[in-house]
């Protein structure tokens, strides 16, 4: 180019046009651009290539190589069925969100065949995305809008199907493939946020349909709940079984031709070596509809290149990454061991802003791919097009020189020699197996057993309890900054906090504290979803491994590994440690709160607590009974500046790790005792309850036999006789009035609004609140992690239900706090999310007017008490 002619060129704009979508009938409607060079008029913009192909005379058949769009074809339109056989007049709606974008054939057939004209929304509402009550992921906000079209009609449907969806199918898959708490929640956070027009149309006779849909076993298990909706329409068991033999064979026939359309195209394309396909590995609800992906499958099939879902490939067979819970993490870390092996295949990964699932899958599967380049399109609502265009670009061209150089034999994989350090039983004796393959006992004086720290309390009296046991346990010291910035700089930092701290804190003590010959065993909790909590485990590991650790292994007490040959009195000195550092931690608020020399309180207080740990380290309970008798009397001889009767109580709920760690919540205890309320904290043992709450009910994957049940009964009843003894001996400080902990009275407050079979915290968060609020406290701070899914729900639901009404029906008899609550409609509620960082001002301000009201409601228990 000659750079004067390029400086000296005019450029004008004519009158912008909007796109006709071409032959492949795209009803996008870009705008597109005139653009008047030397005389010559360039369209230019839009969503795809197609006015570049035009100007150079490419043509691409995108219908042909856009499997995306063949997809959708497949699922809404040949195997969607829209005619009612044998009609009855009546409808069904059906969202336009999240799983019916696969389930549709199962959905529509089954109810077309009991008569009824299915109704989907054509377009989402800008006014329901509004309405939402958190932030949630895109996905969900497209879940808003969609219903609000849906429900806001002239002529609403008779009946709207809005399911409890809380696990796909996965084929050789594992124990459990649960979908994540947004989507399980659908229905749940949808008739709380639009619960007045649903009253009105059901008041018109429209009813809401929404049964448990559990498809860990297979499409077949859909089959009962299905039966049982049909019944609450009307239509007869035998009817009902007919129509799902047919929604379940045409379910399966679409995704069957999913598959052969896959292997197809695959054979075709190993006929051209020299051809790139690009799979999209996304959520059917984000990655494979037009609403969502922003015309990415579009824009790369526009440029000549093969897109194909993720789940046309094969599958079957395929290992899927360790522990992964989720069934959607399933099948994309399935799929990318396949794109990963074949040569022509590459990843384009379709994600959310804030999609807690992904934070960790997609650094799952980055590295599964190892060195072959893919592309990460996160994308929301405010995601333009034209950043979408360079980085596709981009990939595109990254690809093409990777092919190259693999051509030439210039990219050799990596050989990966070390060594990870892991617990094993040998004999019953828990032992590491260090990263040089020798074996060292838990007991060995080189053993040091490290508890992350979440919460000074709780961590220290849990090592208290390993040492008694003969570990050489220590708990890492409380986080700070240091730590957090260690943690941020090994991870995505799109994980939640609780993992970069405890990720932050593991490296720390490696760095700084670790002797030179010692092993350290790091103790990491586990669990099996649907919040992110269990993959903690599974990336550590994976850090330990990338980092080339050597002897630091993780350790979880589970059933697999016997429990670390633990018995019965670690697990009775476990639950005394949770019980007392929970009351413990409420002791510490009301000395912050009312003492009148705080730091000579809390002198006591360090002084008692160091008494109680080695009473938990060396004693027997009656022991630790006498020791909290001495502590309970020594603190109530501190002098406060009023009655603890009268101090406004603020309860503290949420996220377990961020609710008790003081960086995690910015030291809100402190600053609420500055404004003279004291935090009750809800305790870890609600954590505990709520786990043998699951086991009573049946919720868990697992059954007990009679032996089992016979021990688990008796281990509820020690439980329940060891936390009334311990709360009624430290309530006797007169600084707390501590009761046994009820989670049958929680979830029976709470499941009118989410189902106990949508297991984790959301469901203890709702309860707790509407439990507490006016009867124990004054107002409520719901705090979690940055992007928590059961979080974001319960906050959903408390901003609709922290009222006068719904707190009244919890106690329909209760006069007193009838009066209490007279003149008032909203309840003191306020949700925080923390990163680590500082509180924003907003945040500042918030918490400012929510003591205002606070103080309000505990000036009016105190006037009708």
């Amino acid at each position: 180019f000659d750079l004067e002619t390029l400086v000296d060129r005019e450029v004008s704009y004519g009158k912008s046009f909007t796109c006709g979508g071409g032959k492949e009938k795209c009803d996008r409607g870009c705008e597109i651009a005139r653009i008047e060079i030397e005389g010559k008029k360039y369209p230019f913009g839009g969503a795809c290539n197609r006015y570049y192909n035009l100007r150079f005379d490419i043509r691409y058949d995108v219908k042909k190589l856009d499997m995306v769009r063949i997809r959708q074809q497949l699922v809404f339109e040949k195997y969607g069925a829209y005619k009612p056989v044998n009609g009855n007049g009546k409808r069904v709606g059906m969202n336009r969100s999240f799983l019916v974008n696969t389930y549709y054939p199962l959905y529509s057939t089954f109810f077309t065949e009991l008569g009824f004209e299915p109704v989907l929304p054509d377009l989402p509402s800008q006014e329901g995305i509004d309405q939402r009550d958190a932030a949630f992921c895109f996905p969900a906000e497209l879940a808003h809008g969609f219903f609000h079209s849906l429900i806001q009609t002239d002529d609403p449907p008779e009946f709207i199907f809005l399911p409890h969806f809380k696990a796909i199918p996965v084929e050789n898959g594992y124990s459990t493939s649960q979908v994540c708490p947004f989507v399980q929640g659908e229905t749940f956070f949808l008739q709380t946020t639009f619960s007045k027009r649903l009253n009105e149309l059901e008041k018109k006779g429209t009813k809401v349909l929404a049964p448990l849909l559990d498809l860990t076993e297979g499409l077949e298990a859909a089959e009962s709940p299905l039966l049982e909706t049909a019944l609450q329409m009307g239509v007869s068991r035998e009817r009902a079984k007919a129509a799902f033999a047919k929604a379940l064979a045409r379910q399966r026939k679409c995704m069957d031709e999913m598959r052969d359309i896959g292997g197809q195209v695959l054979k075709e394309l190993e006929k051209k070596p020299e051809q790139t396909a690009v799979v999209i590995f996304a959520r059917p609800y984000n990655g494979f509809v037009e609403e969502a992906h922003m015309g990415i499958p579009h824009k790369l099939a526009s440029r000549g290149v093969l897109v194909i879902p993720f789940d046309f490939l094969p599958l079957e067979r395929e290992a899927f990454k360790r522990h992964m819970y989720w069934g959607m993490g399933q099948l994309i870390t399935k799929g990318a061991r396949v794109v990963e092996r074949h040569p022509q295949l590459f990843g384009t990964y379709i994600t959310n802003f804030s999609c807690g699932p992904d934070s960790f899958i997609v650094g799952y599967f980055r590295e599964m791919m190892g060195r072959k380049p893919s592309l990460t399109l996160e994308l929301d609502s405010h995601t333009a097009d034209a950043g979408l265009e360079t980085r596709i670009e981009a990939f595109l061209d990254i690809v093409a020189a990777y092919r190259q150089l693999v051509s030439q034999r210039q990219i050799a994989k990596k050989i990966k020699a070390f060594l990870p350090a892991t617990t094993v039983m040998n004999n019953g004796i828990p032992k590491v197996r260090t990263s040089d393959k020798g074996e060292v006992a838990f007991s060995d004086p080189r053993v040091t057993f490290l508890i992350p720290s979440m919460g000074k309390i709780s961590s220290e009296a849990v090592a208290a309890v390993f040492r008694a046991t003969g570990f050489r346990a220590k708990a890492h010291a409380p986080a700070d900054e240091a730590v957090l910035k260690l943690g941020r700089a090994n991870t995505s930092c799109k994980e939640c906090l609780p993992l970069i701290l405890t990720t932050g804190m593991i490296l720390n003590y490696v760095n700084n504290d670790r002797r030179d010959d010692e092993v350290v065993v790091y103790f990491m909790a586990t669990a099996s979803g649907p919040c992110r909590f269990g993959q903690y485990y599974v990336f550590m590991e994976d850090l330990i491994r990338k980092l080339e650790i050597p002897d630091v292994a993780l350790f979880s007490l589970t059933s697999e590994n016997s429990y670390a040959g633990l018995g019965d009195t670690f697990h009775q000195k476990a639950w005394w440690a949770f019980v007392v550092s929970d009351v413990m931690e409420d002791i510490r608020s009301m000395i912050l709160t009312n003492a009148r020399d705080k730091d000579a309180g809390m002198a006591i207080f360090d002084e008692e607590w160091q008494h109680i740990l080695f009473e938990l380290e060396y004693g027997n309970f009656s022991r630790l009974e006498d020791q909290l008798e001495r502590t309970a009397r020594r603190l109530s001889e501190i002098p406060m500046k009023r009655s603890p009767k009268e101090i406004p109580m603020v309860s503290l709920v949420g996220e377990i790790f961020v609710r008790r760690d003081g960086l995690s919540r910015q030291y809100l205890t402190e600053a609420l005792a500055e404004k003279g309320f004291a935090a009750i904290c809800s305790p870890i043992a609600e954590w505990i309850h709520y786990s043998d709450y699951l086991v009573d009910m049946g919720l868990v994957d697992y059954t007990l036999s009679l032996k089992d049940k016979i021990s688990f009964m008796i281990k509820k009843w020690y439980m329940r006789e060891s936390e009334k003894r311990i709360k009624a001996a430290l309530s006797r400080s007169e600084l707390v009035h501590a009761e046994p902990f009820r989670i049958n009275s929680v979830i029976d407050i709470a499941k009118d609004y989410i189902s106990p079979n949508l297991a984790g915290e959301a469901i203890l968060t709702v309860g707790s609140s509407l439990n507490e609020v006016a009867t124990h406290s004054c107002g409520v701070i719901a705090i979690g992690p940055f992007g928590c899914m059961p979080n974001r729900m319960s906050e959903a639901v408390l901003n609709e239900v922290m009222t006068k009404e719904r707190k009244l029906a919890t106690e329909p008899g209760n006069e007193r706090l009838r009066a209490t609550l007279a003149d008032m409609d909203d309840l003191p509620f306020l949700a925080i999310e923390s990163d680590g960082s500082p509180f924003p001002q907003v945040i500042n301000a918030k918490l400012e007017t929510f003591c205002l009201r606070a103080e309000r409601l505990h000036q009016r228990m105190m006037e009708n008490q």
